[in-house]
């Protein structure tokens, strides 16, 4: 039953794999011909000099006029025409390279025509096949559907700790645009105690401003970090320690925006900020690193399904 379906999908993926070596080296070619074509600009402004250097020569320059009382002339005219020729000859080498790796792309080209449609026939015949085999009250049958099951189940939790990362680089992004104008508050603040004066004092409140409207967005985004967060833990089996971060969000702002005139309060809120980040970061780290495994772990999970189909 399965022999000629079998024998189908090795063709077809035989020609897959011709499909694919193709589009590599149309693309190894489309590189090297925008580097061709780099080098034929820059090569291009090379003879235009070297060709301006012997129609100065040529003509009646001051310079020209010069080396022709000195007797020189000719032999400085000889120089400049052999690096005028050498220029030419460099520029047309990589004309002739460049419509080379034309023709060689169009040709690779013509050649995919042949195989527009193959993947798509591949993967119908290969869900044929799957389908075929689910259905069997088999050891391979049960399986392969354990395996479609596990993957259906890897793509959710990789979905949920993206989500999440999304959600934490958010708040980074945020806790680094906060902690601009506070630091900035920060240095004002200092030369305000050494005297610096009314505009001073007028800048380093500025500043402080600057944070305290910043400081909506950040908090929207640690909860939503929070959030993801919380879905990550409850529904996939990674374990995020989100402990204190529960009052995260919160605990932050309390009060911060109250009384800023005291600089203490400034190194306070810089403080927070500086311990929300690296708290953000670490998550995130293992985040990372969770995701990691689980696109490892799917990846082998798909391995072990083509060699089920396959075989």
């Amino acid at each position: 039953m399965y022999r000629e379906i079998n024998e189908d999908i090795y063709d077809l993926r035989e020609r897959l794999r011709t499909k694919e070596k193709l589009e590599s080296l149309r693309s190894m070619a489309m590189e090297e011909l925008r580097k061709k074509k780099q080098s034929m600009e820059e090569l291009r402004n090379i003879l235009q000099k070297e060709e301006k250097d012997v129609l100065k020569l040529e003509g009646m320059s001051l310079s020209s006029f010069f080396l022709n009382i000195i007797g020189k002339k000719e032999d400085k005219l000889d120089e400049e025409r052999k690096e005028y020729l050498g220029a030419k000859m460099q520029y047309d080498e990589c004309i002739l390279a460049i419509k080379e790796l034309e023709n060689e792309i169009e040709e690779y080209n013509k050649d995919l025509i042949n195989y527009s449609e193959v993947k798509e026939e591949y993967e119908q015949l290969i869900n044929k096949k799957q389908d075929m085999i689910i259905n069997e009250d088999t050891h391979r049958g049960r399986k392969l559907r354990d395996l479609l099951n596990k993957i259906n189940e890897l793509k959710l939790d990789i979905k949920e700790v993206k989500e999440a990362i999304h959600a934490g680089e958010n708040a980074l992004t945020a806790l680094l645009d906060m902690k601009q104008p506070l630091e900035s508050a920060h240095g004002w603040g200092v030369w305000d105690m050494l005297g610096g004066g009314f505009f001073t004092d007028i800048i380093k409140h500025s500043k402080i401003e600057d944070a305290n409207k910043i400081s909506y967005d950040v908090q929207q985004y640690l909860k939503r970090f929070q959030k993801e967060l919380a879905d990550v833990n409850e529904f996939t089996d990674i374990e995020v320690n989100i402990g204190s971060f529960a009052t995260f969000a919160d605990f932050f702002f309390d009060g911060l925006f109250a009384d800023w005139f005291v600089q203490s309060k400034i190194n306070e809120s810089i403080s927070n900020v500086e311990n929300a980040y690296s708290r953000v970061e670490s998550i995130l780290s293992d985040l990372n690193r969770n995701l990691d495994i689980m696109q490892r772990e799917m990846q082998s999970v798909e391995e072990e399904i083509n060699m089920i189909l396959e075989r």
